[in-house]
């Protein structure tokens, strides 16, 4: 299928061709009809595209992390986390109409066949989850249903201002937003002005103007700031116009340098738009489909869509008029070129061709490759973890492997890690890559809460598996893969506990091997995350204990050379609201040999603090490892250090998986290890969200 999309460092807006996309538990895909271009917002999307690495790291926050990093992994994990992301394109448009052609898992609300609006982008087909798509009757012009999201966006800012029926309303920026605010103020029976110094939009009707001078006005209740500006002139006119006590919404994108005086004197509101309603940016409502109780949060940003959409049903609101041109998808990027003339269109319709047989599903045969030594490999994901680690290590084991394909359920992230790595295949299902009898090998990368049914489909398909932590996120999970393991005829299972693999691990553990370790330290501190982060959503992310805790669980396992016994969990608990804070975890661990280790997972230290430091002890020595990088090791009387290059393991890890793909060697995992790590951090976890402080 054909998308919008634009490259970074490049100006012009050009199609993609990319897998059609896949929809996930709770996602709708929708062959869009129509979608409307609005200027404002595409040009800033635009603009960032072409912000270059260099000006991103003017930020001075952005320069820390940077040296920190550096300094901590060196510069191969700064040229890693920063170039390859500024290969990835940004979509373009966000508001969208069209027919449902496929619904995932648990969705309920839409079948095959409903014309839907939605906030998809300029692309023959999008996914979006049920919470941010509506259902359109046929009373309903489609075309004007396209501009669904805008009129969200406009009717979001018209419930902020508290607008009644006389209210005298002034709208400052006529563009497609300003103009549809000024259409749902009229609906509801407000006096509503337009100013915008754009000619060409104030000169068609009455009660537009060029300039505040233009017209008398006086008692202004509400002024509603739908400009894009970069001056300050926009919320100055509005504190200048407003009555006392008076509302100011910004819903535009303008600096907000206000005066205290210009609000003091007059008692004015200022309240700031977000976007198009209660629910947006919130990933429990627009990821996994919960709901705001009507009770509590009338006016989501789905109910602000159906409201709209009714409108039109209803032909309360006529919207043609804002139609500057209609066009043929497949002359889009001709489109931008207009947004350089002096004269900006209002907006453009984008029309896409809708006579041609929707293709589902895509081809499961890869194009033909001759055998070599090498393993062939399919990866399962093209998220951050895969772009910024997996993906740069595979490039340097180019003689060890060769990536024949890559799916990810979103298409265009396929589409373009296969551009920048040189893939030739690209695939928008899992099915597709393992389907394959080509591919040797799969890689699963994709976000945690689908890595147990992809390891129970791949071992199935008698593929070897690579896939990242966690295992699974429940007990249950756990025991599924074990019976597809027992029934499979050659199971290979390889997870990547990374760290046993690094150079300084590999050191410890020669000097374990006459002196071994019966007590081991772990402390992890780690940059804070936002709750609705999608590592700390259960359904999606399990928690950081599951996520990444993990990691010390197996290291200790590997260097004790036993399997964890019991584990204990705490975390400290907010008294004035009863919630566990994770960012204090504490775990205790026995192991079956009498060893014993203490994990610490801290979020609010001194980021100056080495990410990972690890205590071994044992036999009157001690190793004191700083970041993989670092180490001190005092052997009776001897105090020495020693630095490592390479970093926490993947390299030597994915070179090891490979190795023991080709019978090179065996797996140094053990399905006993793999589970009893597994299982030890999804109890962990399970404590810490139940409330308990202590519990084994």
């Amino acid at each position: 299928m054909k998308q919008l999309v634009v490259e970074k460092n490049n100006p012009t807006p050009i199609l993609w061709d990319t897998p059609i996309p896949n929809p996930a538990p709770g996602e709708v895909l929708i062959k869009n009809h129509y979608s409307v271009v609005s200027s404002g917002t595409e040009l800033a999307a635009i603009e960032v595209a072409n912000t270059s690495v260099t000006d991103k790291f003017q930020n001075s926050s952005n320069i820390e992390k940077g040296l920190d990093l550096l300094k901590k992994e060196g510069f191969r994990a700064v040229w890693n986390a920063v170039f390859p992301k500024n290969l990835l394109p940004i979509q373009l448009g966000y508001s969208a109409a069209g027919e449902v052609v496929k619904v995932g898992k648990g969705v309920s609300g839409y079948h095959v066949g409903d014309k839907v609006v939605s906030n998809g982008g300029h692309a023959e087909y999008v996914v979006v989850s049920e919470n941010l798509c509506s259902r359109i009757d046929e009373n309903t012009d489609i075309k004007e249903a396209a501009f669904t999201v805008l009129g969200s966006i406009a009717l979001h800012g018209i419930r902020l201002s508290d607008t009644t029926l006389g209210s005298k309303v002034v709208v400052i920026g006529l563009g497609v937003i300003g103009q549809l605010v000024c259409k749902l103020g009229e609906v509801q029976g407000s006096e509503v002005i337009g100013i915008d110094p754009d000619p060409e939009r104030s000169k068609n009707k009455d009660n537009f103007f060029a300039s505040a001078d233009e017209v008398e006005l006086r008692d202004v209740d509400t002024v509603i700031i739908t400009a894009a500006s970069s001056s300050n002139e926009p919320i100055e006119l509005a504190t200048k116009i407003a009555r006392n006590k008076a509302k100011i919404v910004v819903v535009g994108d303008i600096p907000l340098n206000i005066s205290r005086n210009d609000f003091y004197y007059k008692e004015l509101e200022l309240v700031v738009s977000k976007s198009y309603g209660p629910g947006r940016y919130d990933k429990q409502y627009e990821a996994l489909g919960n709901d705001y109780p009507i009770e509590y949060v009338r006016w989501t940003e789905n109910r602000n869509f159906e409201a709209f959409t009714k409108l039109l049903s209803q032909k309360q609101i006529h919207l043609l008029d804002l139609v500057s041109e209609e066009i043929a998808f497949d002359d889009a990027p001709s489109v931008y070129e207009k947004f350089d003339d002096e004269i900006r269109p209002l907006s453009i319709m984008l029309r896409y061709n809708i006579d041609t047989e929707p293709k589902i599903e895509m081809a499961t045969n890869l194009q033909p490759e001759p055998r070599t030594s090498k393993v062939n490999v399919g990866i399962l994901g093209a998220g951050n973890f895969a772009i910024t680690t997996i993906m740069p290590v595979l490039k340097e084991l180019k003689k060890e492997c060769k990536v024949l394909g890559i799916a990810s359920s979103k298409g265009l992230s396929a589409e373009s890690l296969a551009k920048n790595f040189k893939i030739k295949n690209k695939y928008s299902t899992e099915e597709d890559i393992l389907n394959a009898e080509e591919i040797d090998a799969v890689l699963i990368l994709t976000p945690h809460y689908n890595h147990s049914d992809l390891v129970i489909k791949a071992l199935n398909k008698g593929k070897a598996v690579y896939v990242e932590k966690p295992l699974a996120l429940d007990l249950q999970s756990i025991t599924d893969i074990e019976e597809s393991i027992y029934s499979s005829e050659n199971p290979k299972l390889f997870i990547g506990f990374n760290r046993r693999f690094s150079k300084s691990t590999q050191f410890i553990k020669q000097k374990l091997i006459n002196s071994p370790a019966n007590s081991i330290n772990l402390r992890f501190s780690v940059p804070s995350l936002d709750s609705d982060h999608w590592t700390n959503i259960k359904e999606i992310g399990g928690g950081r204990i599951v996520g990444e805790a993990v990691h010390g669980i197996d290291l200790a396992c590997y260097l004790f050379d036993s399997l964890p016994q019991s584990i204990a969990a705490s975390a400290p608990v907010d008294k004035t609201n009863n919630v566990v804070k994770d960012n204090q975890v504490f775990l205790n661990i026995n192991f079956v040999n009498g060893s014993h280790a203490s994990l610490q997972y801290f979020s609010e230290t001194n980021q100056l603090l080495s990410k990972e430091r690890i205590e071994v002890h044992g036999g009157g020595n001690s190793y004191i490892l700083e970041d993989y990088r670092m180490l001190r090791f005092l052997e009776g009387s001897q105090d020495k250090s020693k630095t490592f290059s390479s970093g926490k393991g993947h390299k030597e890890s994915l070179t090891i998986f490979f190795d023991y793909v080709r019978s090179k060697s065996q797996n140094p995992f053990t399905w006993e290890e793999i589970k009893a790590v597994s299982k030890a951090a999804i109890i962990a976890q399970d404590h810490i969200n139940s409330g308990q402080q202590h519990n084994v």
